[in-house]
C-alpha cells in the first residue's frame, strides 16, 4: 500500500514541478486534456489516483486528510467526464488565456499535495 500511496504522490508531484518550472509544457497538457480523447484519459488518471489515494489512506499519518485529498481528485475525474465538451472547450480557453504564470500558481496545488502525502506515508506517527 505505501508503495502506491508514494507512486500517487509522485505523479503529483512531478506534475507540479513540471508546472512550476515549465509552465509551457503543462499549458500543452492542458491543451490535450480538452480534446475528446484527452477528457477520458486525464478523466481515467484522476479516478485512479484519487481511488488508489483513497483506499491506500489508512498506511498514513494522516488518513482522514489523505481520503478527503483521494475524494476530491476521484470527483474531478467523474466531473470531467460528466461535463460536455462545449463548457470544457471555454473552460481550457479561458486557462490558457491566463498565461504561463497561472499555471505556475496552479501547478503548487498537486505539488502541495503530493508532497503533503509523501510525508505522510513516509513518516508514521510515535505511539504516546
Amino acid at each position: 500500500m505505501k508503495a502506491l500511496l508514494l507512486l500517487s504522490a509522485a505523479l503529483m508531484i512531478a506534475l507540479g514541478l513540471t508546472g512550476v518550472f515549465w509552465p509551457e509544457g503543462l499549458m500543452e497538457l492542458a491543451k490535450y486534456s480538452f480534446t475528446r480523447s484527452g477528457t477520458y484519459v486525464i478523466a481515467a488518471v484522476r479516478i485512479l489516483l484519487g481511488t488508489f489515494l483513497f483506499t491506500c489512506a489508512g498506511a498514513t499519518r494522516t488518513p482522514k486528510t489523505v481520503r478527503v485529498i483521494g475524494f476530491l481528485i476521484f470527483t474531478a475525474g467523474i466531473v470531467g467526464v460528466l461535463i460536455s465538451h462545449e463548457p470544457a472547450q471555454r473552460l481550457s480557453e479561458w486557462w490558457l488565456a491566463k498565461g504561463p504564470d497561472a499555471f505556475r500558481i496552479a501547478a503548487c496545488i498537486p505539488l502541495a499535495a503530493g508532497l503533503f502525502v509523501a510525508c505522510s506515508a513516509l513518516f508514521r506517527r510515535r505511539n504516546a
